[in-house]
């Protein structure tokens, strides 16, 4: 009898790690922004790379900003950590990366295409797991 408590204990425990999962969960991108995401949003410049180009600096429209700010809110993302050495720019030539400077550096983020896509927000990567097509006709 006690064998079976024991092997019972085992499944339920093993259950309870399979159902939880043992990686991170994905996110959105409010909880990795937290409190550094501006209350009122007035201006963001894009400036970038495209296929090896300098991109000249742009200021969105306060149509683009709603359409960035909706296209954003709908991501799931997963934090992604890489060996030195690893990361997909170092590994991917080509591809195209875009930053975003909120309100004149009140915040400042990225999004990039490489091997996948993915935002990058102080110093870590996110990549975006509900894949869909970036706002504001980013060339990918």
């Amino acid at each position: 009898m006690k064998k079976y408590r024991l092997i019972l204990s085992m499944l339920a425990v093993l259950l309870c790690v399979m159902s939880t999962g043992c990686s991170s969960k994905d996110t959105d991108i409010s909880s990795i922004f937290g409190d550094a995401l501006p209350d009122k949003i007035t201006s963001i410049e894009v400036s970038g790379y495209y296929n090896g180009g300098v991109l000249e600096p742009w200021e969105l429209t306060r149509e683009e900003i709603e359409e960035l700010n909706a296209w954003l809110s709908e991501l799931l993302l997963k934090h992604r950590t890489y060996a030195e050495g690893e990361t997909p720019n170092e590994v991917w030539n080509g591809g195209s990366a875009y930053q975003f400077n909120v309100n004149d550096g009140e915040l400042s983020f990225s999004w990039a295409n490489i091997d996948t896509a993915y935002i990058q927000y102080d110093g870590e990567r996110y990549e975006i797991i509900n894949k869909s097509v970036p706002p504001l006709n980013l060339d990918v």
